[in-house]
């Protein structure tokens, strides 16, 4: 499992926008990695965005991911007649849910548990 820290939740300075430097981490998107898990963690969100993207595309009429440099994070949003109706965050938890489920099922079925959409297949 990452080890990580949410950005928003460790701003230093007077203006709260500049964030801490945090010995042995790194900032990704909006969290803060350690270091060591920095490129595992890019790797898998990349994948798994791609993958997210495929599978929701077979659901909905059109998907895309969102919200870059937001205080949340980077998410894949699913939308159904321009109303968005899935939103999945690629932050770590989520990453390391489908990493364990991927041990357990194929990548496809463990996106459409983590979207809960285990029943419409």
């Amino acid at each position: 499992m990452f080890k990580f820290l949410k950005k928003k939740q460790h701003l230093g300075t007077v203006n709260n926008k500049e964030p801490l430097n945090i010995d042995g981490m790194s900032i990704v998107d909006a969290y803060y990695i350690e270091n060591s898990q920095v490129e595992a963690y890019k790797t898998d969100r990349e994948r798994y965005s791609d993958a997210l993207i495929y599978v929701l595309k077979q659901y909905f009429t059109d998907v895309d991911r969102m919200f870059e440099g937001t205080d949340d994070g980077e998410a894949v949003v699913a939308f159904h007649n321009d109303e968005p109706v899935k939103c999945i965050y690629l932050n770590p938890e989520t990453i390391d849910q489908l990493r364990i489920y991927e041990q357990e099922m194929p990548l496809k079925q463990a996106i459409l548990k983590i979207c809960e959409l285990e029943n419409e297949d």
